[in-house]
């Protein structure tokens, strides 16, 4: 094993979708790594240690550093094993995009997820505007993704995007079933719900999401239903 592929840890704490997202950039790439899971009721040192500002899952411990937020740990892990899958694609134009729909995903689709099952008022405007952004999200796929390639942003593997919006797999039908959310339908979304059922399938992630009916139960204890 080369010696920067030692020593990875990876605080995490299973229904999160930022845990997710690292932990599968590390599936993917092949990195050996040790999971570390965190009781985020009761943080440990090693947590409060490695990310004092936020406290919060994830961290990527590499040779002792670590480094915290989801979207700079993929970054990392992309930069240091550039060679196993690369996630960002080459071209500066295109990996600009991969980053303006990242922050799109972290504040338009996953903001609007979790105010829908925050309301109190059955969240009828929140899951309307949760389907216009997936529409958003549909128009940038079928503009960056090779649909004769295959399913993803990356076209037939999976690319930096892919892995952000991945645990959206399950958390997406999880809050359908548990919540009452209307997500964007097959006819409004096709390549949307292609990339989804692509994800679900591939071999990193089937590992790193969470079973559906587990993640129902979190999602059930922390947020009730509609």
């Amino acid at each position: 094993m080369a010696s920067h592929d030692q020593d990875v840890t990876l605080l995490t704490f299973w229904p999160s979708p930022f845990s997710i997202r690292a932990k599968l950039a590390l599936l993917f790439k092949g990195i050996d790594h040790e999971d570390l899971p965190q009781d985020m009721d009761n943080k440990s040192n090693i947590l409060l240690e490695s990310n004092p500002v936020h406290k919060k899952v994830p961290v990527l411990i590499h040779n002792g550093k670590p480094i915290a937020e989801s979207v700079i740990i993929v970054h990392y892990i992309d930069e240091v094993w550039p060679g196993k899958s690369p996630l960002l694609p080459q071209d500066a134009f295109l990996r600009a995009q991969h980053r303006f729909w990242t922050d799109f995903i972290e504040k338009k689709i996953f903001d609007s997820l979790v105010r829908f099952m925050r309301s109190n008022d059955g969240g009828a405007a929140v899951n309307e505007e949760f389907i216009q952004n997936c529409l958003l999200l549909e128009g940038a796929l079928a503009e960056l993704g090779d649909e004769e390639e295959g399913p993803f942003f990356g076209g037939g593997s999976m690319s930096f995007l892919d892995v952000m919006l991945a645990p959206y797999a399950v958390l997406i039908p999880g809050v359908e079933q548990v919540m009452g959310l209307k997500p964007a339908s097959r006819e409004q979304c096709p390549r949307l719900h292609k990339l989804f059922g692509a994800v679900a399938e591939h071999p990193s992630a089937k590992v790193a999401l969470p079973p559906i009916d587990k993640l129902k139960e979190y999602i059930q204890a922390r947020y009730g239903s509609k």
